[in-house]
């Protein structure tokens, strides 16, 4: 059988079924591109939301920073204040200290104990061989608001009294000046205005019989590197009784001092020193010293009580120099008596010192308040100090036959640390005459042990 292909027929139809087959796949496609479309529609609208989303999370995570920062701020501020607030304490060979942060606020507490024991060699006068607790004192002191400062110093006695000595306030806001209210030195002499601790021997001069010491009072001081100056107005002293219808006395204190030479180990001090004290209603003085020791009780010069004085003028010169190891210091004070009945009186005393450190330390000296101060030794075996002083007293004016004495001393200190010293001193005495107008010359041996804390 035969087959025959029709070629006119069989044209029209391959060109049907060659067209037919595109429609067929494009029409496939179009419909996956629709379905791609949405769908990244869709995912390009998921997208905007999760932006608006990541917006939002940004502006809260921003807040949430700029609430924590502002805390952290102030927490930061808080541990500042905190930490300026905060206190250090330390214990030093000066002491007990506190003292705040910024330095605004300070504590000290320390005290003192001087303990004596003398041997005299009698010549008319019966002294009394013996022991005594000198100087038991403690004391606290500080600042507060940078200015302010304050002290308070409590003295315990042998025979068991407690007691106020040196209780003041002061202001220091008027740099270099400042300005003290209370119970404190007055301003007169350099043997005086240098601390027990300080001196070189056991006991001050037979000159400190003038020295007015502790009185309430108002006072204003200035310094530079090189000089002080300081005056008050002063009443009575603390243990002074106040009797109805008496009125106290009163005095005006001023002393000046000047260090024209001034550096490294080296020293030349110059000083000068008044007061003028008006009498109480008794209208009464008087003068008198122990021997330079203070375990007897007895004076070899007295005045006695002087009746009818108006008032008393003290006028004291002082000189001091150091160089390295070797130092000298001497005062002339003159006390003029004025009378409403008799004659003025003229008293005066003066002393002359020298010391001479075997182990290489220097007096230290504090221009500040034109007075020296302790040491500190060099040696871990203490500091050996060799000192020589002279001092006489004479009150005898008129028909006043106080006596007039002079002694010698030689001394030898043992500086085992900054804290305690051992001291030695020798007196050679010779009162010519004495109060009752005899003359004697006694010797005095004498040691102290001293703790300062």
């Amino acid at each position: 059988m035969k087959f025959f292909i029709n070629h006119s027929h069989t044209l029209p139809l391959i060109v049907i079924t060659i067209l037919l087959m595109p429609v067929s796949g494009y029409s496939e496609v179009t419909q996956d591109s629709q379905n791609i479309y949405e769908l990244v529609k869709k995912q390009q609208k998921t997208l905007e939301q999760q932006q608006k989303q990541i917006a939002e999370l940004r502006r809260i995570v921003l807040e949430q920073q700029e609430i924590v920062s502002q805390r952290l701020d102030k927490t930061e501020h808080k541990v500042k204040k905190i930490a300026r607030s905060s206190s250090k304490v330390s214990i030093s060979k000066k002491g007990l200290r506190i003292k705040s942060k910024d330095g605004d606020f300070a504590f000290q507490a320390g005290g003192r104990i001087h303990a004596d024991y003398a041997n005299y060699n009698d010549d008319t006068t019966n002294m009394g061989n013996g022991s005594k607790l000198r100087r038991a004192r403690v004391y606290f002191k500080g600042k507060f608001y940078d200015d302010w400062r304050y002290k308070t110093e409590i003295e315990f006695s042998e025979n068991g009294n407690v007691g106020a000595r040196g209780v003041w306030l002061s202001y220091n806001g008027f740099k270099p000046v400042s300005l003290k209210l209370g119970n404190f030195q007055e301003f007169f002499s350099l043997e005086e205005m240098t601390g027990s601790n300080s001196i070189t021997f056991m006991e001050r001069s037979l000159a400190n019989a003038f020295a007015p010491s502790y009185h309430l009072g108002v006072a204003a001081s200035g310094h530079g590197d090189f000089w002080s100056l300081s005056t008050g107005l002063f009443g009575e002293s603390l243990s002074s009784s106040k009797d109805d219808g008496v009125d106290n006395g009163w005095g005006v204190a001023s002393r000046a001092t000047i260090a024209p030479l001034l550096f490294g180990n080296n020293l030349l001090h110059l000083g000068f020193s008044s007061e003028y004290r008006q009498t109480d209603t008794d209208n009464e003085i008087r003068i008198r010293n122990r021997p330079e020791s203070d375990v007897t009780n007895r004076r070899l010069v007295d005045t006695r009580t002087i009746h009818d004085v108006d008032h008393t003028w003290l006028v004291g010169g002082e000189v001091a120099a150091v160089y390295g190891p070797v130092s000298l210091q001497a005062e002339y004070i003159h006390n003029q008596v004025s009378r409403t009945l008799g004659h003025d009186l003229d008293f005066y005393g003066a002393y002359a010192q020298g010391s001479w450190f075997l182990t290489g330390e220097s007096r230290q000296y504090n221009a500040k308040n034109g007075v020296f101060k302790s040491i500190s030794p060099l040696h871990k075996y203490g500091a050996w100090e060799l000192a020589l002083r002279y001092s006489t007293l004479n009150l005898n004016d008129q028909e006043i036959t106080g006596g007039r004495e002079d002694n010698f001393t030689v001394g030898l200190n043992w500086y085992a640390n900054y804290n305690v010293r051992f001291m030695l001193n020798y007196i050679f005495i010779n009162a010519h005459p004495n109060r009752d107008g005899i003359d004697e010359n006694p010797n005095i041996l004498q040691m102290r042990g001293q703790l300062v804390f």
